[in-house]
């Protein structure tokens, strides 16, 4: 290659260990040279002059090795007889060792024993070496060329163009070690993706390269082996340069080296020269790691009193530099300590500051840390009222204890106030509610009427009426809500729906916003808009979720599942109120656990789960439950679990009480609970079907909501005249489609067909076959606490165990003969879904097509 002076190579570890095995081939043919390899810290000099080596010793060359040390440096000759240490060197090499002139004579041996056969020299961190070797080195570079003689020595770039000018002027090569790009990672792994992550978390930075790809090719997560690598490059380096590292990753914030000092403990001369060093090694980016995997690393390594003086250190920085609450507050609750008398107020507003990005944790850290600070009772009443109003939407519950500094306080702001309403109201407090609302309505501070018309909403969910307050009725915010409040008295209609799109349109998801976006959903619901409503409903609860918002998410998800439900897909709600109530713990759910609850009950009703329907029954409700429509809801769904396992008196009982709670409030809410014809139902199967028919009329004279009509409309049906059953049938199946619940609608579409299956087999004009006994598809409930339940009698017969109420639905409109369009239209669902059950139903009877089901499924029925 010829002789070069100084010659500059900038160049990845691999490519450099590629030259310098060509100039070992060289040296092997008798040309001699002298490289100097350079980079920055764990830039990979040592793994390449360790490659070089062994490639060295797999070429025959004789191969002397030593490594520079810091605390060696002042052992005179150390690095010298580290070389001379190698039992192949001849016995004149090492007698010349102990001569007058030992460097001179040393390298005159070391010469003539390379123009005999190859020699490698190698020095690891030759910035460390001492006097007396460096002195046999420069020699040796000197007259390397005119023999079979290599060295390689590695050292730092500084050194190169300071301390060590007496080597950068003797003839040489000069190898830059620069970081591995993308490409050369790629080399090492199989999935160039995998390549750029690497990258991207290493810069290159060959130590760091290294530990990711071993982690890789193990197929182990490279979480543990990251951060090892970071603290052994770090370690690698020892003091300043580690606390300046340590500095930097625990403040996290572009801030000036003066700053990393202060926290660091060290001069800021050392700091700023650290830094440079750390930014050599691909980790920091000005003064901020550039990969926060790095930096939490470096903090993870934190233990005890180091942690928390770091931390302190760097909020007393941040703070008397004027950076932003939460940036300072985050260091005080890392440290756990609170003591400066700025401390107090910095927590708090941190607290509500973060609050705006919904950070709930954070923000009760923050005012937990700040409590246990202060000894003073208006400091701990107010930090307690904080807390009460940001735990609730994660955590109902925790934030109940603050709810008495509310109730107890001699006065309250407004936002005090509105958390007030918003959990007394979770947990069924009607009188604390009522007169807080009241209050609110009175305060000097106006309330706003959005806030007004969403607190309304939430009284009408819960107690299905609300206090007056002194709010204009005209406002179109108390319009909107006071309309879309009737729909449950009237049921869904155009009016209600036009505003519950207002409502979902115009109010963001919130505390106070949660039971206002719900009754809108519902709305569209009860007027046969599934699709809308359950798109805003996802909608929403993916919202929530995202905002980590707990509450509003279980909330959101038990309403998702109601709509399955009306929906007629008894089995998916109730695996999705199942997860909604696994969302909290029971005391967070307060009173709104009886959303989920009604919903399990009445979908494994009317799957015909029975024991997962008496399980649901283990869960205790608040008292205060039952003073709410959600009550009512969860008493309807017990008396129709009491009505379909032949417990005819329990359920008169439960439906009486759905009575007695609505009348107390003065309330005839038929939406909700149309407990004259649950009544009607209960008393037709107690065989008294004159007091049946007459809570049937009733119900059809004081209510014009399709839900109400249709059920009031399918009582008489069976409870009146046969010869107008079909008719009433048919009128009720109208009704319940124009209501949107898709389950009794298909509850009475079955109740049409046996009656014409009936009246065919009277013909008869079908042939009788009998059906095994086969197992229902089994619903999965999440397992509860129970009491053993004794078996009751399947009031629908064997195919309702062979198949579930979907299939057997769809299986009964083909048989009479239905096309699958048909019985699309009929059941409110697509021509897929009757496709796919139609699979099963074929499968689990084992016939060949819809020709054979009217034999199948009439022979059942015998």
């Amino acid at each position: 290659m010829g002789v070069n002076w100084g010659q500059n190579r900038r160049t990845e570890p691999n490519e450099a260990v590629s030259l310098l095995e060509g100039l070992l081939i060289e040296c092997d043919a008798g040309a001699g040279d002298t490289v100097l390899v350079g980079g920055g810290p764990a830039s990979g000099k040592t793994q390449v002059q360790n490659q070089v080596v062994a490639r060295a010793r797999e070429l025959g060359i004789l191969t002397l090795t030593a490594a520079g040390a810091a605390d060696e440096r002042d052992v005179d000759g150390g690095v010298l007889d580290q070389l001379l240490a190698s039992p192949v060197l001849p016995r004149e090499v090492l007698a010349a060792a102990d001569g007058e002139d030992r460097i001179a004579a040393l390298c005159s041996g070391l010469h003539r024993l390379a123009r005999e056969r190859s020699l490698l020299i190698a020095v690891d961190d030759v910035q460390h070496v001492d006097e007396t070797s460096a002195r046999l080195l420069l020699r040796l570079q000197r007259r390397a060329r005119s023999a079979a003689m290599l060295l390689v020595l590695t050292q730092p770039d500084a050194w190169y163009s300071g301390e060590g000018v007496e080597f950068a002027a003797q003839p040489h090569r000069y190898v830059h070690l620069t970081p591995f790009t993308v490409e050369a990672i790629a080399q090492l792994v199989a999935d160039h993706g995998e390549a750029e992550r690497i990258h991207g978390l290493s810069a290159g930075n060959p130590l760091l390269v290294n530990a990711l790809v071993e982690a890789c090719r193990s197929s182990v997560d490279d979480g543990a082996a990251y951060s090892d690598a970071v603290q052994r490059l770090l370690h690698r380096y020892g003091s300043p340069l580690r606390e300046v590292a340590t500095a930097i990753a625990v403040l996290d914030t572009d801030v000036t080296t003066d700053a990393v000092a202060t926290v660091a403990g060290v001069d800021p001369v050392e700091a700023e020269a650290s830094a440079g060093l750390l930014v050599e090694t691909g980790l920091v980016d000005g003064v901020r790691f550039r990969q926060q995997p790095a930096a939490a690393a470096v903090v993870g390594g934190l233990r005890g009193s180091e942690k928390v003086r770091l931390h302190i250190r760097a909020a007393e920085v941040k703070h008397a530099r004027g950076l932003s609450a939460p940036e300072v507050a985050r260091h005080l609750v890392a440290a756990g300590e609170a003591r400066a008398e700025w401390a107090l107020p910095v927590l708090v507003a941190a607290a509500e500051q973060v609050m705006l990005g919904d950070d709930v944790d954070f923000a009760t850290r923050c005012l937990q840390l700040a409590a246990s600070t202060t000894t003073a009772s208006w400091e701990q009443q107010m930090l307690s009222q904080l807390l009460a109003k940001i735990t609730w939407r994660v955590n109902p519950a925790a934030a109940a204890p603050h709810l008495a500094a509310l109730r107890e306080a001699d006065s309250l702001d407004q936002s005090d106030r509105i958390a007030l309403v918003r959990q007394s109201l979770w947990f069924g407090d009607r009188e604390t509610f009522e007169s807080a609302l009241v209050r609110l309505g009175d305060d000097l501070e106006p309330l706003h009427p959005r806030t007004a018309a969403e607190l309304t909403l939430a009284a009408h969910w819960h107690y299905g009426t609300a206090p007056e307050l002194s709010i204009d009725k005209s406002d179109p915010w108390m319009r909107t809500a006071t309309t879309l409040a009737s729909v449950w008295r009237v049921g869904g209609s155009g009016e209600t729906s036009v505003c519950a799109e207002r409502i979902l349109q115009n109010c963001r998801l919130s505390d106070t916003s949660l039971e206002a976006l719900a009754t809108a959903i519902l709305a569209l619901a009860y007027d046969g808009k599934a699709d809308r409503a359950e798109g805003w409903c996802t909608s929403l609860a993916e919202e929530a979720e995202y905002r980590g918002a707990v509450t509003w998410k279980a909330m959101l998800d038990a309403l998702g599942a109601s709509l399955l439900l009306r929906r007629g897909e008894p089995a998916e709600a109730a695996e999705g109120a199942s997860r909604a109530l696994a969302l909290l713990d029971e005391p967070n759910w307060g009173v709104a656990i009886t959303y989920p609850l009604a919903t399990m009950l009445t979908a494994y009703t009317a799957a015909g789960a029975f024991r997962a329907a008496a399980r649901v029954l283990r869960h205790a409700l608040p008292e205060t439950a039952y003073t709410t429509l959600g009550g009512v809801r969860f008493l309807r769904a017990r008396g129709q679990f009491h009505l379909a396992t032949n417990r005819g008196l329990s359920a008169v009982s439960d439906f009486q009480q759905c009575q007695r709670i609505l009348r107390d409030s003065n309330l005839d809410l038929s939406t909700v609970a149309p407990w004259r014809t649950d009544l009607a139902e209960a008393n037709l199967r107690l065989r008294n079907p004159t007091l049946a028919v007459e809570l049937a009329k009733q119900q059809l004279a004081d209510t014009k909501d399709p839900f109400s009509q249709a059920v009031a409309l399918r009582v008489l049906a069976f409870a009146g005249d046969s010869g107008a059953r079909s008719g009433l049938l048919n009128r009720a199946a109208e009704a319940f489609k124009e209501s949107g619940d898709r389950l009794e609608l298909a509850r009475t579409v079955r109740a049409i067909n046996q009656l014409g299956q009936r009246a065919e087999r009277s013909a008869g004009l079908v042939k009788p076959v009998q059906v095994p006994r086969q197992p229902m598809r089994p619903l999965t409930p999440r397992p509860v606490a129970s009491r053993p339940e004794p078996p009751r009698a399947d009031p629908e017969g064997p195919v309702a165990t062979a198949l579930s109420e979907a299939e057997l639905r769809v299986a009964e409109l083909a048989a009479h003969g239905r096309t699958n369009r048909q019985i699309a239209e009929t059941l409110y669902i697509t021509v897929s879904t009757v496709e796919q059950h139609l699979t099963r139903v074929y499968r689990k009877l084992g016939v060949a097509g819809r020709s054979a089901l009217a034999g199948e499924l009439a022979g059942a029925r015998q």
